[in-house]
């Protein structure tokens, strides 16, 4: 009877504890696409070893992952947003283009956010357009995580926001108002 399972036709590998260890004769017995997989891995986790070695603890202190990024004032929910909604759904965008992105890992990634808000905040229009969407802001302080987290500079945009709002945006829809800027 044939077997169910690709799995299970596969044979049993006798491990050689002879050999120079139980490692090497199990990657014997791997596919060649896994062992290039594997052997990429533990190149570069050994190479991303020896980069550090030389750096001092400022490699040590780098953080891996946006995850591994807090900023100030996250845990009161309380980060200043320096770009607006127009810009934030730009971002969105370029991400969904990323290869085997899903949105649904990403909203939950994020803080568990509705899809049916990221619709709404989507479908907004304008600078201030969803400003009140719960997604705007969820999606702010991934976006600064991830700008820490890469050690990317920030645009010349982003610094004149922050001149211009020193406290960050109102997180607020401002539809049919009219904000002129005061002369002095």
């Amino acid at each position: 009877m044939p077997p169910k399972r690709k799995s299970a036709a596969i044979a049993a590998v006798d491990v050689d504890l002879t050999a120079d260890g139980p490692q090497e004769a199990v990657a014997e017995a791997q596919p060649a696409a896994k062992k290039a997989r594997t052997s990429e891995v533990a190149e570069g986790s050994s190479t991303a070893a020896k980069k550090g070695k030389g750096k001092g603890k400022a490699a040590d202190d780098a953080p891996k992952s946006w995850r591994d990024v807090k900023l100030e004032g996250e845990d009161e929910g309380s980060v200043p947003v320096y770009d607006d909604c127009n810009e934030i759904r730009r971002k969105i965008r370029l991400l969904q283009k990323e290869p085997n992105f899903k949105i649904t890992h990403w909203l939950r990634d994020i803080g568990g956010i509705n899809n049916n808000s990221y619709g709404r905040f989507m479908k907004a229009t304008g600078p201030t357009g969803g400003a009140s969407n719960g997604t705007y802001y969820a999606a702010y302080v991934y976006f600064e995580k991830v700008r820490i987290a890469e050690g990317k500079k920030k645009t010349p945009k982003r610094i004149r926001n922050e001149d211009e709002n020193p406290n960050g945006f109102p997180l607020e829809d401002r539809k049919g108002y009219w904000i002129l800027p005061v002369k002095r």
